[in-house]
């Protein structure tokens, strides 16, 4: 009797246990009155606003459409940017400025005494080395400092020419932010302007739209001179390589020319 009424007891207990989550939890909320829906005139809207109040996200196409004129700057900007870069990657290295072929057979017919052969070789050629030598082998027979002054002024005139070429993506880096600030500027003038102008049921919509301009030039500004500016970073070093080369090579040039000049004498 006792061991029954135990587990009458426990089967109580157990179903007791399993609806007490069920009872502890509170009663279905009351469903929520509906907002009332605001009638908006759609003459006061454009049709910009229009498209970008039925999408969810904006594509490539509408940032570009709202990023302005200025952001089609950028844009512009940025495809000569990526020509002056292909350019410059391609043009700007010891191989084309200084080709290991013409360094031989200057350094053979200086060795055999062919100076005017030299000379000839290296008229009218478009690499660095070839003017320097050229301007060099000119003055074969003068004094030792007027070969150096030669091929030394014409060095430095190279050199400003090959810094000036690459003096164009730091332009570029320097310029794009500040474009990007411009676009920047305006789109906040277009938000301000339509908090205090526009008397639309849209204006939350203008002023989003104002300040997503600013920030879509603002962030094309910044995509443009980054690469720009690493780009120059990386191309002043090679300037700086070729003109180390150029400087070894003209000296060992003028060492040349005098010890064969020696040897003769």
């Amino acid at each position: 009797m006792k061991v029954r009424f135990l587990r009458i007891i426990s089967c109580l207990g157990l179903c007791l246990w399993a609806f007490m989550p069920a009872m502890a939890q509170d009663p279905p909320a009351e469903a929520a009155p509906a907002s009332p829906t605001v009638s908006v005139d759609k003459s006061e809207t454009s049709p910009s606003d229009t498209i970008l109040a039925n999408k969810d996200m904006m594509t490539l196409r509408d940032t570009i459409e709202n990023g302005g004129v200025i952001l089609k700057v950028i844009i512009v900007l940025a495809f000569l940017t990526l020509i002056l870069a292909m350019y410059l990657f391609l043009t700007v290295t010891t191989r084309r400025e200084a080709p290991s072929k013409l360094l031989k057979q200057v350094a053979n017919q200086i060795r055999a005494g062919e100076f005017y052969e030299a000379t000839k070789l290296c008229d009218g050629r478009h690499e660095l080395m070839a003017k320097v030598l050229y301007s060099g082998l000119r003055v074969a027979d003068q004094e030792r400092y007027i070969i150096q002054e030669a091929m030394e002024s014409e060095g430095e005139r190279g050199a400003t020419q090959l810094w000036q070429r690459v003096s164009y993506m730091n332009n570029v880096g320097a310029i794009a932010p500040l474009l990007g600030l411009l676009g920047t500027v305006w789109g906040m003038i277009g938000a301000f302007a339509a908090i205090a102008l526009d008397n639309s049921q849209v204006k939350g919509l203008t002023m989003a739209l104002n300040v997503s301009e600013a920030m879509i030039t603002t962030a094309a500004g910044l995509l443009l001179a980054i690469p720009a500016l690493l780009m120059y970073y990386y191309l002043r070093g090679r300037v700086i390589k070729v003109v180390a080369l150029i400087e070894s090579q003209a000296s060992e040039f003028v060492e040349l020319i005098m010890r064969y000049r020696n040897e003769e004498q």
